[in-house]
Parts: C-alpha cells; sequence; structure tokens
C-alpha cells in the first residue's frame, strides 16, 4: 500500500522555481530543494523524478503563472494598445520586485543552457514565440482600433517588441535598477507614438 503525500507538491514546486530563478541549473540541486521545502528526497524524486525533470516541470509552471500576471493584460480578450501599454508597465515592476532584481528564469535559463540543451532551448524559444503571437493580436487590434498607424509588418514588430521585452529581463538579471529598466523600455515603446 503506497503511503498517502505528506506534502503540497504545488508548494514545493514554488520552492523549486525560487531556487533556480535564484542559483540556475547547474548550481542547484535537489538536496537544496530538500532543505528549503523540508521535503525528504525520496518524496521530491517520488514526485517529480529527476532534477531534469522536475526542472522541466519548474519552467512549466514558471511559463504558466507568467501567462497568468505579467503576460494576462495582452491575454485579455480585444486586448489593444493599453493593454500592450499595461504589460510592459506590469514587466518592469515584476522584473524587480521588492527592489531585488530579479529578471526571469525562462531567460536566465535559455542564457545558461541554450546552447548546450535543444530541448530547453526549444522551450525557451517556444514560449516567446507564443508571446510574440499574442502581441500580433494586440497589435492587430490596435489597428483596427485606430490606435496606433497601420503598418506593413505587424509580425516583425512584434517580434521587436517581444526581443526588447527580453532585452529589458536581461537588463533585470545583470542587476539594472527599475528606473534604468524603464528608460530602456520608454525608447523601445516610441515605435507605438
Amino acid at each position: 500500500m503506497a503511503r498517502p503525500r505528506e506534502f503540497d507538491p504545488n508548494e514545493v514546486l514554488q520552492t523549486a522555481i525560487e531556487l533556480f530563478w535564484e542559483k540556475g541549473y547547474f548550481a542547484s540541486s535537489v538536496d537544496e530543494v530538500v532543505r528549503q521545502s523540508g521535503v525528504a528526497k525520496y518524496g521530491i524524486y517520488g514526485t517529480f523524478g529527476s532534477k531534469r525533470e522536475l526542472f522541466k516541470k519548474v519552467l512549466l509552471q514558471y511559463a504558466s503563472d507568467r501567462h497568468r500576471d505579467i503576460q494576462n493584460p495582452l491575454r485579455k480578450p480585444g486586448a489593444s494598445l493599453p493593454e500592450i501599454c499595461q504589460f510592459f508597465e506590469t514587466a518592469v515592476k515584476f522584473m524587480a520586485q521588492d527592489g531585488a532584481p530579479r529578471g526571469c528564469l525562462i531567460v536566465n535559463t535559455g542564457v545558461e543552457l541554450g546552447l548546450r540543451d535543444a530541448e530547453i532551448r526549444d522551450f525557451v524559444s517556444n514560449f516567446f514565440q507564443e508571446t510574440e503571437e499574442v502581441m500580433v493580436r494586440c497589435l492587430t487590434n490596435a489597428i483596427e482600433l485606430r490606435q496606433i498607424e497601420e503598418i506593413s509588418d505587424i509580425s516583425a514588430l512584434a517580434t521587436y517588441l517581444i526581443t526588447e521585452f527580453r532585452t529589458a529581463l536581461m537588463l533585470a538579471g545583470s542587476g539594472c535598477s527599475q528606473r534604468e529598466i524603464q528608460a530602456h523600455l520608454d525608447i523601445a515603446l516610441r515605435v507605438l507614438d
């Protein structure tokens, strides 16, 4: 008879997210997740599998969380220019929570593992490609509502905006202040004026 689980897997996953986000994949260990969560190692392995499997679950959860919080304005039905602006405002606040630059776990992972691990590189690429597709819908709505001028290549503009967003995330991860990140994005967003 299997023993009942005595911990909340979602809480352990959040603990692992914080650890991998702060230290990266290679500098983190399952033993640290055990220490920080108080869950026995067999419970971690039994629920999540290997360190790599745990990390993949961390990335999926982190991506889902970002869809619900930071990307929420873009994902609203009919989102257009106000929601694009709200997205970037929310992003800047998120990047420096509690006054400490945090950057983005997915961007950090792309930098750390992108050249070493094709599966992880594809995950990072797909996350931002899907975000670009959401941005295309918002830009299309903004054009239809005459909030911005019509342009010939909406996809290129979406790519530009998400690339600038990724750059801001890297700036945050490297210790830039919220003010510096905001200044960068203010210039990037002038294309929408």
